[in-house]
């Protein structure tokens, strides 16, 4: 029998099979408990469920047979009276018609290392939380969206290894990239799938592991270490979950009972060809119950400050659909899921990727919306590197990719993304997108970073980026951080610092982000200069920036701009200090206005504006002070 503290009761069922049990890992999977190891798994129409069990130390396999539930036929149950931390295990399932599978535990909290796959037997976790930590987990952000944000998107295992080449733990991880990512001025990590996966080139996007952290680098509790150290040293944490498909792979969800269980049950919805991944069923209310419950686990377990949800086209859109029908199921489903994360944990940030321009997914519930508070911008994102791809002299053709994104930017609150998405498969790292010589590749890097700081939207960039990184990404065993030994790398990545610490420091540059009254547009449509300028405004008038960034290759010393009033203009920022690498743009200039009305403002500066250059100026005093 099972123990009554881990039953499952007649409520408890009708709760996961109707979709709305949050919890079910309390319930289902192995769990160690009074001098006893239950197994618990869902399993409907088969003849039989048999737990395999192997004692790591003398590898003798064991094979202890399941009842199915007393209160419900579909679910099976097993109690041995030993306690078997450390056992590795396999359901092995004999279908109706007489096939025998080998599965892996749905709700299995740890897993063998690849190329292994047996689920791993694992007490609760004794790990205790300091209570600073669960005071600060535990504070709803009011002010989230009037904060800066700027995402550090990592994978653990290229971020760096050990000298001999092997992956860093997740203790060892946190010595090394908390200070690196906190030096360099980001707000937050964004660590790229960890659930459990089989193939390290699916960069853990094919999840076999929906409660197991990927044991490549360590234990849950080593993980819990980081996340309690990203949390002392004020950095959040997001962790990139998939919620709408999962692997292919026999040993894990697919054909789980020998047909569609976990995957979609039409046919023509079930498999996506791109990603060679199975499309969860979100009509059955098991299913939603198996991931409305690796969403709170991940939240309630880990303490993670939120998620990155992937992928969401699926869920959004009708899969395989090329007219891009809505979904309604997968709608309803996510609103579902955003709606109890919400509730649950009002601290935990909520972001999604959509590339197909969903209607109000940042949008409340209440209003129509899917529940999110950010998503990604993929239209600025993609917009922006075909203009920057192009020669100098051909980006005033193509002048609309610059002014674009404004004209849909305040329907949804987004995050402006240079993603890992964009430096694979041959496209190139942000450094080698960029045309013309060495040198003309950092200084556009540093007017392309520049722009991205300055358009309004919370801000991600993904590793290597900040430093120049050369090649693209690939899975290999490090970044390139030998590049640190060359001086023009060494200033990209001063620059990348001091532009993130500028713009935590600039209230103009997050306040207002998804408020219309944030931004203006003084010249939108320079395409002969190729230059683009506007004004930043937070909530007090003193914080408005002005920004002007030149494109082109041409230096252009007298350039006017309009200002909403007359006074002293200073410049704040300009990625041509020669700190940077620049040309030699000075610190500390000063621009007096004119009465010379222009770009609709009732006066004008006149600034020194080189090649590939973002500058930021302020207004300091009125010129009526030292007239």
């Amino acid at each position: 029998m099972i123990s009554q503290a881990n039953s499952l009761t007649h409520e408890k069922l009708v709760e996961f099979h109707k979709g709305r049990m949050i919890d079910a890992y309390r319930y289902f999977g192995s769990h160690v408990r009074g001098g006893e190891t239950t197994f618990t798994v869902w399993v409907p129409e088969v003849e039989q469920v048999t737990v395999v069990c192997t004692d790591a130390k003398n590898n003798i396999e064991e094979r202890f047979p399941m009842a199915s539930h007393p209160l419900d036929s579909t679910v099976w149950q097993l109690s041995v009276p030993r306690m078997m931390m450390g056992y590795r295990y396999e359901y092995e399932i004999e279908t109706t018609q007489k096939e025998r599978l080998r599965k892996v535990d749905p709700f299995a909290r740890s897993s063998e290392k690849r190329p292994q796959n047996r689920s791993i037997v694992q007490a609760d976790s004794q790990y205790v939380w300091p209570e600073a930590v669960l005071t600060q987990k535990k504070a709803p952000n009011r002010q989230l969206f009037e904060e800066p944000m700027a995402i550090y998107e990592l994978h653990i295992g290229t971020w760096k290894r050990t000298k001999d080449g092997r992956f860093l733990t997740y203790r060892e991880l946190a010595e090394e990239v908390i200070p690196y990512v906190k030096k360099q001025g980001f707000t937050h990590i964004e660590v790229m799938p960890i659930t459990e996966h089989p193939l390290d080139e699916s960069w853990g996007y094919q999840t076999t592991g929906y409660f197991s952290p990927t044991s490549r680098y360590g234990s849950g509790d080593d993980l819990k270490y980081f996340i309690q150290r990203c949390a002392e040293s004020g950095i959040g944490l997001f962790l990139d979950w998939v919620p709408g498909h999962f692997c292919v792979d026999l040993h894990a969800l697919a054909l789980f009972n020998g047909t569609p269980l976990y995957e979609e049950a039409r046919a023509e919805r079930r498999m996506n060809p791109d990603w060679g991944t199975l499309n969860f069923d979100v009509r059955k209310g098991e299913v939603v119950s198996f991931l409305l419950s690796s969403g709170h686990y991940w939240l309630d377990e880990f303490k993670f400050d939120g998620f990155r949800m992937d992928a969401l086209v699926n869920l959004l859109f009708v899969p395989n659909d090329p007219e891009r029908s809505p979904n309604e199921d997968g709608v309803a489903f996510l609103r579902t899921l955003t709606a109890s994360l919400r509730h649950h944990y009002p601290e935990a940030v909520l972001i999604a990727e959509d590339a197909w321009h969903y209607p109000k997914v940042t949008g409340e519930i209440e209003e129509g919306g899917v529940g999110f508070h950010y998503k990604w911008n993929f239209g600025w994102m993609n917009d922006v590197q075909e203009y920057m791809k192009q020669p100098p002299a051909e980006r005033s053709s193509v002048h609309g990719n610059i002014n674009f994104s404004i004209f849909y930017h305040y329907e949804e609150r987004f995050i402006s993304t240079f993603s890992h998405d964009e430096f694979v498969h041959g496209q190139g790292s942000l450094l080698n997108k960029l045309p013309g010589t060495y040198e003309d590749k950092f200084h556009q890097l540093r007017l392309l970073l520049g722009f991205w700081i300055a358009h309004p939207g919370k801000k991600l960039l993904f590793m290597g980026q900040e430093f120049g990184h050369f090649d693209e990404w690939k899975f290999q065993p490090q970044l390139d951080w030998h590049l640190y030994d060359f001086r023009a790398h060494r200033q990209m990545a001063l620059f990348t610092k001091e532009l993130l610490m500028f713009y935590r420091n600039e209230p103009a540059l997050f306040e207002l982000d998804d408020k219309q009254e944030g931004f203006q547009w003084l010249d939108a449509d320079n395409s002969k200069q190729s230059v683009a300028s506007f004004i930043r405004r937070g909530r007090l008038p003193e914080n408005e920036c002005i920004i002007v960034c030149n494109f082109s290759d041409r230096h252009y010393p007298n350039f006017q701009v309009g200002t909403p009033s007359n006074g002293i203009y200073l410049q704040v920022f300009s990625t041509d200090y020669t700190l940077y690498g620049g040309g030699g743009g000075q610190q500390n200039v000063l621009a007096v206005s004119k009465e010379t009305p222009l770009n609709n403002q009732s006066q004008s500066i006149e600034i020194d504006l080189p090649a590939f250059t973002m500058s930021i100026w302020k207004k300091k005093r009125d010129r009526s002070e030292v007239e």
